[in-house]
């Protein structure tokens, strides 16, 4: 059985929708928006991976120098205080 084509019965006016070529123009396009944010990125999130590393690595060597203020303080209820435990230095031996 063969499909016949009536004009008078189109519905689209004549547009029959996207074609291969409109699909790969916009494939194309969204590889080349892709790629350029790649790009324009790619510095930023390297720099910041390696500093982030040197400062996991060091923690000296991050940019607030490794030191914080906590505040916090809960409302206590039945006459508790707060206790703030701080971390000393750690010293690793080897044996002999």
């Amino acid at each position: 059985m063969a499909v016949v084509h009536n004009p008078r019965v189109d519905r689209a006016g004549g547009e029959r929708g996207a074609t291969a070529v409109a699909y790969a123009v916009m494939v194309a396009i969204l590889a080349l928006l892709l790629v350029g944010g790649v790009m324009v990125l790619s510095g930023n999130v390297g720099m910041t991976l390696t500093d982030t590393g040197n400062c996991v690595a060091d923690p000296s060597d991050c940019g607030g120098g490794g030191t914080g203020s906590g505040g916090g303080g809960g409302g206590g209820g039945g006459g508790g205080g707060t206790t703030t435990t701080r971390a000393g230095p750690t010293t690793t031996t080897t044996g002999p």
